[in-house]
């Protein structure tokens, strides 16, 4: 290889979480679930989720009931789109030990699903 060459940059992906929109207690219960589960988390208003999503291809895009029932055709197709899966979180139920579960249980398996997969995201 020549000096000036470069090898193939090789996609990382980051045990990522994108939290979009919601009210505050939803993201902080993630952050808090984060830690224990091991997963980066960020965060995008609901008017941003699909440059966001495009741009950072999280692992798990989580949102509220209340959210995703917005459009769930459109937020699945975009997390197949984007090779996430989907957790949708009742925000009358926040619990900090069952989301950190959740996020690990699908952390492992959102390696196998990606844009190019038949693979379904996985909706909790």
């Amino acid at each position: 290889m020549a000096k000036d060459e470069h090898p193939t940059d090789k996609q990382l992906h980051l045990p990522l979480a994108l939290v979009v929109g919601g009210p505050p207690a939803l993201a902080n219960a993630v952050d808090e679930a984060a830690v224990g589960a091991q997963v980066f988390v960020t965060r995008c208003a609901l008017a941003d989720v699909t440059t966001v999503a495009a741009e950072i291809r999280p692992l798990v895009m989580v949102m509220s009931e209340e959210i995703f029932g917005f459009d769930p055709e459109s937020f699945k197709a975009l997390a197949r789109d984007v090779g996430s899966q989907l957790l949708t979180v009742h925000e009358g139920q926040l619990d900090v030990g069952m989301l950190e579960g959740q996020l690990k249980a699908l952390m492992p398996d959102a390696d196998d699903i990606g844009p190019n997969s038949d693979g379904e995201p996985g909706q909790q």
